[in-house]
């Protein structure tokens, strides 16, 4: 097991005051520039989240303080004042919002005693723990107001890798019943605070105890389904108790791990979702070697303590690790890493986005120590990146200065502590050092105007169509209603729409295609459906939508049939295409936006419900209202333009 040196535990201590900016930011792609949106004012910002065009909420660590930046002008007042434990990492450091109305926010911080009157004084207190709070968004009084419990997470050892981010998942297909909040699932990260117990991948260690993981739950706190988990009794660990109990006499039963998404985790201050496929990844930063990236599939373990960077240069390799009881963990590289660590930081994907087309098929990540952003181009599959042609980094890792900076996209950031993209689709970069805000956008697209105090009618709603399985962009038609009035716009050859004029009113986008089946369902996908049905094969959402050809609700043999027929030309059309007037189905994965909720296309044997997004009613403009486009057959995402 390698060794940490105390001096070496600190030197990832990110948050702690940094030194001030020596330069302003610049982008190396000259399509793009940057904006300075906060100058200074915040207070080592961590964490922000949007409430709306121009409209965000910014997390000050060591103050606790959340505070307001609207139309870049961080407001006097914070939106409210929590006491937190300041040592080290610890501190305000996670922040997610809900698209409910009014919005419900999540914060995960350091809770520190001595705060009586709930008002924020005085930071600095005895450590509580490290834990997540639902509060509710009060626009009239621009306060977080009604705090509720919903995770309360170790502390102990500390004081540093206290991870923090914090993500709300696509609601999933079916979501959970009844739903929760907007019924989308939380993932929380918390580093391994020290300790060296089994999810630190030592086998005779401390039981599962919530650190060195991502967890993913409801917005209750309460074990999401699907997670890739069971309970098992405490010495029987071969004997799950997925009820909590019934576990031998004097044994426990471990239902914390029926919250775990992933393990094996040393401290981590990213996390993203794939817009297009759904999938979470997230950044971890190493010791003194081997900061990484890593696609985080359910029950990823990744490694550490024993293992950073990839098993390849480790000479121990990975039968050491520590596997759950019951199966459902699995070990694998990193998608990429650092041999010499730059603390890396934010992760976002800039999908259909306002960047443009070049950056459909990318990841932005950020560091702290040198303060550069990085362009990581992914592979047709989303599941890794694609760097064969990049001299140097063919083995995924940066073994040097000048291999790191192969993939730097900009630079004199300061210490980047969070990346999102806003619901303009820009991307925003947060820096620790001075307190500042940035925005990186297309050259040629106008400076964003003021728009969050004003309510402007009439407005327009945009984003993206993008295919689920790679690269190609299917020309469709977007259908915004709200009963009385229809507006019918086409994608752009990157498959951007844009509705406009919409008034104030209760609208719906439906997007909708008809052909292209010729271009993507071949015999192969019949075989990957049987595969499937036999077990072989799992399927992605995206991948079951295309299966349902028949429109019955259910992926069966049945559909690989009328593929079979479809492809010897015997049918021309599926059951599905003709019941919902479209050959193609459209799953929503919109920005969070006021008064906006979708669902997913649901198909029963005498009925079509395409996907949706619903604004009701639209009060706003709002960019990145994305769909992922589904050809139904093509379960094997082969279709090309």
């Amino acid at each position: 097991m390698r060794g940490v040196s105390p001096g070496l535990r600190l030197a990832l201590a990110l948050w702690l005051v940094a030194a001030p900016l020596a330069a302003q930011p610049t982008v190396n792609d000259l399509t793009l520039t940057v904006d300075t949106v906060v100058a200074s004012g915040l207070d080592t910002p961590t964490a922000m989240a949007f409430l709306g065009l121009n409209d965000l909420l910014v997390l000050e660590k060591n103050t606790g303080r959340v505070r307001r930046v609207l139309n870049g002008v961080p407001q006097p007042t914070p939106a409210l004042d929590v006491a937190v434990n300041t040592d080290s990492e610890r501190g305000l450091l996670g922040i997610a919002i809900t698209t409910e109305t009014p919005p419900g926010v999540f914060l995960y911080y350091s809770e520190a005693s001595g705060d009586p009157d709930g008002d924020g004084s005085p930071d600095g207190g005895t450590a509580l723990g490290n834990r997540v709070y639902r509060y509710t968004w009060n626009a009239a009084t621009q306060r977080l107001e009604n705090r509720q419990l919903v995770l309360d997470l170790p502390i102990a050892n500390g004081p540093n890798h206290d991870g923090g981010v914090l993500r709300l998942g696509p609601t999933p297909t079916p979501g959970p019943q009844p739903p929760v909040g907007d019924g989308s699932l939380l993932y929380v990260v918390i580093g391994d605070l020290n300790r060296g117990g089994q999810l630190q991948n030592n086998p005779s260690g401390a039981a599962p105890d919530d650190s060195g993981a991502i967890l993913r739950v409801r917005q209750d706190g309460t074990a999401a389904p699907g997670n890739p988990f069971t309970p098992y009794c405490s010495v029987s660990t071969a004997q799950s108790c997925p009820a909590g109990s019934g576990c031998p006499g004097g044994q426990t039963c471990r239902t914390g791990v029926a919250r775990l998404y992933a393990y094996g985790v040393r401290n981590s201050f990213g996390l993203a979702l794939d817009p297009v496929s759904g999938a979470l990844w997230d950044t971890e930063n190493g010791p003194g070697s081997y900061d990484e990236i890593n696609y985080v599939t359910p029950g990823f373990n990744s490694g550490w303590t024993p293992l950073m960077g990839p098993d390849s240069r480790d000479p121990e390799g990975v039968g050491n690790l520590f596997t759950m009881p019951g199966g459902g963990s699995a070990y694998s590289d990193p998608e990429f890493s650092w041999l010499t660590p730059v603390a890396v930081t934010g992760i976002v994907f800039p999908t259909g986005g306002a960047l443009g087309p070049a950056y459909d098929q990318v990841a932005l990540v950020g560091d702290f120590n040198t303060g550069q952003v990085y362009r990581f181009p992914l592979n047709q599959a989303r599941t890794g990146f694609d760097l064969a042609d990049v001299g140097g980094l063919e083995d995924l890792v940066a073994d040097s200065t000048a291999e790191r900076n192969l993939l730097r996209l900009g630079q004199n950031f300061g210490g980047i502590s969070a990346l999102e993209r806003g619901p303009d689709g820009n991307i925003y970069v947060l820096s620790i050092n001075g307190g500042a805000l940035y925005r990186i956008r297309a050259l040629n697209q106008p400076s964003p105007t003021p728009t969050a105090t004003a309510t402007p009618t009439p407005f327009a709603v945009g984003g993206s169509l993008q295919y689920y399985g790679g690269t190609g962009v299917p020309a469709a038609t977007v259908v915004a209603s709200n009963g009385g009035t229809t507006v019918s716009v086409g994608t752009a050859s990157n498959g951007a729409y844009l509705a406009a004029p919409l008034p104030m009113g209760n609208w719906t986008l439906v997007p909708r295609k008809t052909g292209g089946g010729n271009l993507g369902v071949a015999t192969l996908d019949a075989t990957w459906i049987l595969q499937h049905i036999a077990q072989l094969r799992p399927f992605s959402p995206a991948q079951t939508k295309a299966c349902d050809v028949t429109g019955d609700g259910t992926c069966s043999t049945l559909d690989a049939s009328y593929i079979l027929q479809y492809v010897a030309t015997v049918i021309a059309r599926f059951p599905a295409a003709t019941r919902c007037d479209s050959d193609w189905l459209f799953l929503p994965l919109p920005m969070p936006a006021p008064n906006q909720s979708s669902s997913p296309p649901v198909l029963t044997s005498n009925s079509c419900q395409m996907g949706y997004i619903t604004f009701a009613p639209l009060v706003d403009s709002a960019g990145a209202q994305n769909f992922t486009a589904v050809l139904l057959g093509d379960v094997t995402g082969n279709w090309q333009p």
